[in-house]
């Protein structure tokens, strides 16, 4: 949240995968650093042969539905990690499962910390989310075999009284078959940090033919993918007028 109100955000919304559980904190210091808190979340589903992340903004944390969506999700990603582990573990990197996780699977900043420890891609961070990132791309179906339907995962955050967005969509493919993904979404993130101008142009067209919010953020995931960087991007005052922020 420093950081956030360090870098001039007036708005911002915290979105964490498949939990709520910082939005307490996350509140209490935006409240003391004059920030309006969006609750969210980044649910994660399997569509399309792939993972699918679909945000929900304006959420209510202690939601039953989206509780128990987080807690599957957050399982499956366990078994997972512990499947990368071991195979990373039986190809020679100095890192054991029941030595180094003694509490079972870390949130991803945690897990890239520990292997990082042992010497994985020379200590690099970004080396070892791009090497966490091409395991977990190329798992099979099974693995994933928990986790909902994008359109699954909107419904949820539909009744846990937020809006459901289809997540930076060119990272799922960089043609138009993410459009079929677009049923019951509220809205797509058009405007996305890592986006290059004609790419959000594209995503505003789309979204303004289907009559669809769009919203915009960093989608920063902390230090290892270097320093927080203000995209200055203005939220549409669509969003915030459904979001009930001024």
């Amino acid at each position: 949240m420093d950081v956030v109100a360090d870098a001039g955000i007036a708005v911002m919304a915290l979105t964490d995968h498949d939990t709520t559980a910082g939005h307490e904190e996350a509140q209490s210091q935006c409240e003391r650093r004059g920030i309006r808190l969006v609750r969210g979340i980044e649910l994660t589903t399997y569509a399309m042969g792939k993972v699918i992340h679909v945000l929900g903004l304006g959420v209510r944390s202690d939601d039953d539905g989206l509780l128990r969506a987080g807690e599957t999700a957050r399982a499956n990603f366990a078994q997972n990690q512990q499947k990368w582990v071991e195979y990373l573990a039986a190809r020679g990197v100095a890192v054991s499962w029941t030595r180094d996780f003694p509490n079972g699977a870390e949130r991803l900043p945690m897990l890239i910390e520990r292997l990082c420890g042992r010497g994985f891609e020379g200590g690099d961070p970004q080396r070892v989310h791009a090497a966490f990132r091409a395991y977990f791309r190329a798992l099979p179906a099974e693995a994933y075999a928990a986790l909902p339907s994008a359109r699954a995962a909107s419904d949820v955050i539909h009744r846990s009284g937020g809006l459901a967005i289809l997540a930076h969509p060119y990272r799922i493919s960089d043609d138009e078959s993410w459009h079929a993904l677009l049923g019951g979404m509220d809205g797509i993130e058009a405007m996305y940090a890592a986006y290059q101008p004609a790419e959000r142009d594209s995503l505003l067209s789309v979204a303004r033919a289907r009559n669809l919010l769009t919203s915009c953020g960093s989608d920063y995931h902390g230090y290892f993918f270097g320093k927080y960087v203000n995209p200055g991007f203005e939220a549409p005052s669509e969003l915030l007028a459904r979001l009930s922020v001024s």
